[in-house]
């Protein structure tokens, strides 16, 4: 049998994309214990997956009694971090492609700090996240440009 170390199994994109496209093909979600039995891989394996996924915002999960249920967030894309300070940072990702039929496209920020707890190598957690339909961009622009101008006397 062939056993991968700790570090192999963080940045195992192979087993990540397997999983990914598992819970994409999934209408429901998944276990842990689910995926482990369809992709033949130990349970630890996919769990230490997940958590790299969760912290990407590539996965969520609903909890259904002592059972957490994984689905896919969909494909997204990466466009740009604003670094807040060295432990704080604000990601951002366009969905173009949403879940559900009739869904608008959207843009998520999401927001990390960094988590000396967390024994995995990306000790970045996440804290919390927003959408933004494509239709309410303009919006949420325009709040942000007045914001910057009459608070803070920017010129954007």
């Amino acid at each position: 049998m062939n056993f991968k170390t700790t570090k192999e199994v963080e940045y195992d994109t192979e087993n990540q994309k397997r999983i990914f496209d598992t819970l994409n093909g999934s209408i429901r979600g998944m276990t842990i214990h689910d995926i482990a039995q369809k992709l033949d891989l130990n349970r630890h394996t996919v769990t230490k997956l997940l958590e790299r996924m969760l912290i990407e915002k590539k996965v969520n999960y609903d909890e259904k009694g002592p059972a957490k249920i994984y689905y896919s967030v969909g494909p997204s894309r990466f466009v740009g971090r604003i670094d807040l300070s060295g432990m704080d940072k604000l990601w951002i990702d366009v969905f173009k492609q949403p879940r559900y039929e009739g869904e608008e496209e959207f843009l998520r920020i999401n927001q990390t700090k960094h988590d000396h707890l967390i024994r995995a190598s990306s000790k970045f957690k996440s804290v919390g996240a927003v959408s933004v339909k494509k239709s309410q961009l303009v919006n949420l622009i325009r709040i942000l440009r007045d914001v910057a101008r009459k608070e803070f006397g920017l010129n954007v």
